[in-house]
């Protein structure tokens, strides 16, 4: 089974297919993040990753990429380059890849601790409403006694 990356736009966080913006910081954006937040525009001096703040000076620290290419492109892509380039890239692919990942395990802990903290929250404020319903439903069982207790005594 394949990972799928995810934009690291936290207000994003869609799934990425086709092309992407990756950062040599290790991120990745989808294109209308990349496009808003001027990552692929290499005419600024001033851009700036939004999930780490580092800075993306080089032309090559944020490029588009396509993220399925082409048989042709796999096959011409790394000819020529040495084994020790190949080797290289292929690991710092890997790390980019491994870094994604645990990014993403942190991003469901956190996911699954904020929705841990609103069960238990939203449970306390059931088991508060249960017990004021409760409360209540006997507070009206002892006025219908007694009302019932007057009754039969009147009569």
């Amino acid at each position: 089974m394949d990972y799928s990356l995810r934009c690291n736009s936290l207000k994003c966080r869609t799934q990425l297919e086709g092309r992407a913006v990756v950062t040599t910081c290790s991120h990745v954006f989808c294109l209308p993040c990349s496009e808003s937040l001027a990552l692929a525009n290499v005419n600024t001096n001033t851009r700036v990753c939004p999930a780490c703040e580092t800075q993306l000076s080089n032309p090559d620290d944020a490029v588009v990429t396509t993220l399925n290419p082409s048989e042709d492109y796999k096959t011409s892509v790394l000819s020529g380059l040495s084994p020790t380039v190949i080797m290289e890239c292929a690991g710092r692919a890997l790390s980019f890849y491994s870094y994604q990942t645990a990014q993403e395990i942190i991003y469901q802990e956190f996911l699954a601790r904020s929705l841990t903290d609103k069960y238990a929250n939203l449970s306390t404020q059931m088991d508060k409403i249960i017990h004021d319903a409760n409360s209540e439903i006997v507070s009206l069982r002892d006025k219908l006694s007694g009302l019932s207790m007057t009754a039969t005594h009147v009569a």
